[in-house]
């Protein structure tokens, strides 16, 4: 089908306001990283369930691929792989559907944001069990890929853990319900693991691979009444990375616990140069009362080798959720962002593994890498930030060729993806077993290849 012919098609489905053709389509060939894909042919802004069935229907009778699309925030390279395709804009896809208090659940279309959705809990004193690294993503899009906020912590879920059940239109539009709600005498999501397998789960991470997610459930809980706030500096980087051990082992309640290494910082803010390493804490609790007895236990665990340095820089990140992202990222320039999990118990070996790199992209490539990173409540997600001028092809080239280099190595280290999108997707196959299960689930589902071809190297 041509151009035209497609956009006519779907605008007899969405209506032509909400088909996007023309020169703004270039915007859908990139998220926040500095992966390109494709634009695609046209761009479609469903805004009902029915609509999506429809669009995909159309999508299987013709076998034009679909590439999912929520927010745009994705650091991983979720963007068309293949120019004869179609993006599925969840964006208008944003509403609350229901709070359900008496199930401790709320369910939200895929387009609704982080801030959109917690300004709306804190009405009724509620919060989800996620803290998000960007305020702005949209919670459609962190679920599908494996998200897990850089305030995720030992009493925090992660995106996948924190959902009860949801909706998805599959391959050829049939609309999959999971969770509790899946049985027809149901009518709250309250528990995700009673229907024989979780295929819940197994949308998890999928980026539109399997289907189009159409809602989701997830946990809320009271929210927190105590904030404790702290910042810790370490001379030693493995002392750091003992200390972040000893706080996740003693399960203090943290939202946030952000590991900066030294010579981040001195890339950062080259005036204060040279830094020690840098340790951001934010403890919640239900009352402050626990919250203060949480912040002494978190001073014992942190022990002699981390100097205290006062709330006042955890304080201001509490007040400005989204610069969490915008100061480590975009100060020094734009940046390549690989970003990986490593297990706690050796994360002191991974980290001068890293200061390595660090040395091997500068000495290699001419840039510099920065090192971040958070605490889970199983890992320590590792930001690897490659920093080039974007105004310079030349620079940008150089960054992703470092990019790929360093994806690599980590891997080969032992540690694991963070998010697949397209960055990762060359490796999966490196996965055997693994990524063939991936493969025969796929053409099971998605027999004509229309959901998201390319993205995680299906």
């Amino acid at each position: 089908m041509d151009r035209g012919s497609v956009a006519d098609a779907l605008a007899s489905i969405v209506g032509e306001g909400n088909v996007v053709v023309g020169e703004e389509l270039r915007r859908y060939a990139r998220d926040a990283s500095p992966f390109v894909g494709h634009a695609p042919m046209a761009a479609v802004r469903p805004g009902s369930v029915e609509e999506v069935q429809s669009i995909v229907r159309w999508a299987s009778s013709t076998g034009i691929p679909l590439y999912v699309r929520s927010c745009g925030t994705s650091l991983w390279g979720a963007v068309p792989m293949r120019p004869d395709s179609v993006v599925v804009d969840m964006r208008r896809m944003n509403r609350i559907i229901e709070v359900d208090e008496e199930s401790l659940s709320v369910r939200v279309e895929p387009g609704v944001t982080f801030r959109e959705l917690e300004v709306e809990l804190a009405k009724r004193g509620l919060s989800i069990l996620v803290e998000p690294e960007n305020w702005h993503g949209c919670v459609g899009g962190n679920f599908s890929s494996h998200g897990s906020g850089w305030g995720t912590g030992p009493n925090v879920s992660n995106q996948a853990d924190a959902v009860l059940g949801l909706r998805a239109v599959l391959p050829d539009g049939t609309l999959l319900t999971t969770g509790s709600m899946a049985s027809p005498w149901s009518n709250h999501q309250f528990y995700r693991y009673s229907l024989a397998s979780d295929l819940t789960g197994l949308f998890a991470g999928s980026e539109g691979t399997l289907g189009i997610i159409v809602e989701l459930a997830l946990k809320v809980e009271e929210a927190p009444r105590g904030i404790g706030l702290a910042v810790y500096t370490f001379r030693d980087l493995g002392e750091a990375a003992r200390a972040l051990y000893r706080i996740r082992r003693a399960r203090i309640s943290t939202i946030y616990a952000y590991l900066a290494a030294g010579w981040t910082l001195d890339i950062l803010y080259p005036e204060g140069a040279p830094w020690d390493h840098r340790l951001r804490v934010i403890v919640a609790s239900p009352t402050q009362e626990q919250a203060d007895i949480e912040m002494r236990r978190l001073r014992e665990a942190v022990g002699p080798g981390g100097e205290y340095q006062g709330p006042a820089e955890a304080e201001r990140l509490l007040r400005e959720k989204d610069s969490w992202v915008r100061e480590f990222a975009y100060r020094a320039g734009m940046r390549a962002a690989l970003i990986v999990h490593v297990p706690l118990g050796s994360l002191g070996r991974y980290l001068e593994s890293f200061r390595s790199l660090a040395s091997h992209v500068s000495d290699r490539y001419g840039l510099r890498m920065g090192l971040g990173g958070f605490l889970t409540d199983r890992s320590f997600v590792s930001v690897l930030a490659i920093y080039f001028d974007p105004r310079s092809e030349e620079s940008r080239s150089r960054a992703i060729a470092a990019w790929n280099d360093v994806k690599v190595r980590a891997l080969e280290s032992g540690a694991v993806p963070y998010r697949i999108g397209g960055i990762w997707g060359d490796q999966m196959p490196r996965m055997g077993e693994y990524y063939e299960v991936l493969r025969r689930l796929k053409s099971a589902l998605d027999p004509r290849g229309i959901m998201s071809p390319g993205i995680l190297g299906l």
